[in-house]
């Protein structure tokens, strides 16, 4: 007896004219080997996220500042704040007295 292979019978059917069966004609396999790698690609993925966050976790709760680290920050901010710049009574900014600042837009001569 020969062996019957699927292309021996899809050739025949091919030949005489009929249609070919459906089941000689499929490409692949069942799901089965991608299944698994799913599978196992999903879990080693995940047991790198987990791996990076337990490794890293620790180290973003020492960035945190102590409470006393807190309150020395907040005291910056109690400063009275002075103005830089010539103000009025109000806060209102007010131009500098004639003379007493550079010209910046100055045009220079060589």
């Amino acid at each position: 007896m020969s062996h019957d292979s699927p292309h021996d019978r899809v050739a025949d059917a091919v030949h005489e004219g009929r249609p070919v069966e459906a089941q000689y004609v499929r490409q692949g396999r069942s799901g089965v080997r991608i299944l698994l790698l799913l599978v196992v690609s999903a879990g080693a993925a995940a047991v790198l996220l987990l791996g990076l966050w337990l490794v890293t976790n620790g180290s973003f709760a020492a960035l945190e500042p102590t409470s006393d680290e807190k309150a020395a920050e907040a005291q910056a901010f109690d400063a009275p704040v002075t103005a830089d710049a010539p103000t009025t009574s109000t806060g209102e900014p007010t131009p500098p007295p004639a003379g007493t600042t550079p010209n910046v837009n100055a045009t220079t001569t060589p």
